[in-house]
């Protein structure tokens, strides 16, 4: 079993990937789920439910941190990062951390899914695929937010082609032609804090010498599903930086991109209004990097 992982681009800039191995696992690690619905009940009692946003809360512990102050200092610059506004990616299980486009769309009481690359290789690295008996999240945006946990029978796939998964039961939902990821169900590629949480201290100490780690995250399923290429519709155009080395300057990082600017030039390309990342585009992205 692997380390407990997180991932981050030091935004704004994004030239490098910084890596907090937590050198164990977690203490606790849970979800919770919420949908924006109304119901409209008729005079005979008849319930009728319009759902809109929905999505995943991921809360993350981790009491009396094996590597102490030194691991706090770390997750000191990723709390800045995420109080901005920008994303990291987080596993439990560094070991298993994978995750890819669903090429066509799961159909209810299939066993198969035909999967893509994973695009996320330049953090989980190129040797994690799902293995029999690993649980595989099957998930859409909004609305409505549709998801179910698979477990696989078999697996026939790299990371750097894709293939197939069997299940060991049927898949429930039909997806019907909406564009599903699917992704190992401890790993989340793309998470941002909630608003509500911002300036909330995500590391405590007793005395000064004992540190643990407490945050709450949600996944932005728009900046997720910029990485989607699967049928429909796709994004090919992006290459996310891979680590830096350990000393000297960085290297070239001509065509590669942040997680967050692979989102927000997805987000420009379709025109949205709403840009995942505050309203800082591409064009500021370059000037930054530029200059």
């Amino acid at each position: 079993m692997g380390n407990a992982k997180f991932w981050f681009y030091p935004e704004p800039d994004g030239r490098h990937l910084v890596e907090i191995d937590m050198g164990e696992a977690l203490g606790e690690l849970s979800s919770r789920f919420f949908h924006d619905a109304v119901d409209a009940i008729t005079y005979s009692g008849g319930i009728s439910r319009s759902v809109g946003r929905g999505g995943e809360i991921i809360t993350i512990q981790r009491d009396r941190m094996q590597l102490g102050e030194e691991l706090a200092n770390k997750f000191d610059a990723m709390q800045n990062h995420l109080d901005r506004g920008f994303s990291v990616a987080f596993t439990s299980d560094s070991s298993k951390a994978w995750a890819a486009s669903c090429q066509t769309s799961p159909q209810a009481g299939s066993f198969n899914l035909l999967l893509k690359n994973n695009p996320f290789e330049a953090l989980t690295g190129t040797s994690t695929t799902p293995t029999a008996n690993d649980y595989v999240v099957l998930e859409t945006g909004s609305p409505a937010y549709t998801r179910e946990v698979v477990e696989v029978s078999s697996a026939t796939l790299t990371s750097a082609s894709g293939g197939n998964i069997t299940t060991q039961n049927r898949i429930n939902f039909d997806y019907n032609t909406r564009q599903t990821f699917a992704r190992y169900y401890r790993f989340w590629p793309v998470l941002k804090r909630a608003q509500n949480e911002v300036g909330q201290a995500i590391i405590t100490n007793e005395g000064g010498r004992l540190w643990s780690l407490n945050i709450t995250l949600v996944p932005d399923y728009q900046a997720l599903f910029a990485f989607y290429n699967g049928e429909f519709y796709q994004h090919t155009n992006f290459a996310l930086t891979p680590s830096s080395p350990s000393s000297g300057a960085l290297p070239s990082s001509s065509g590669q991109q942040s997680l967050d600017q692979v989102a927000a030039g997805a987000v420009a390309g379709q025109g949205a209004v709403e840009d995942v990342l505050s309203n800082i585009n591409m064009g500021v992205f370059n000037a930054l990097r530029g200059g």
